[in-house]
């Protein structure tokens, strides 16, 4: 298994690395998640994203970082 990180970010270097089989495995298991993702619509995401927003941004607070949305 190739878990070097990419060097350089040209198509052919990337293609290449995502060619190995344990690879190709890999990224048809984050294809397939993302698609359950995004056909949920179970209305948990819209409930749950402006509590974490909020957090985000109270949690930079605390450190002295930016907002990370300008809402």
């Amino acid at each position: 298994m190739n878990t070097q990180p990419l060097e350089c970010h040209d198509n052919e270097q990337i293609f290449h690395y995502l060619s190995e089989p344990s690879d190709k495995e890999r990224l048809k298991k984050v294809i397939q998640l993302l698609d359950e993702w995004m056909a949920d619509e179970s209305g948990y995401d819209e409930e749950t994203w402006p509590e974490l927003k909020a957090s985000l941004d109270r949690t930079r607070g605390n450190i002295s970082a930016r907002r990370l949305f300008n809402e």
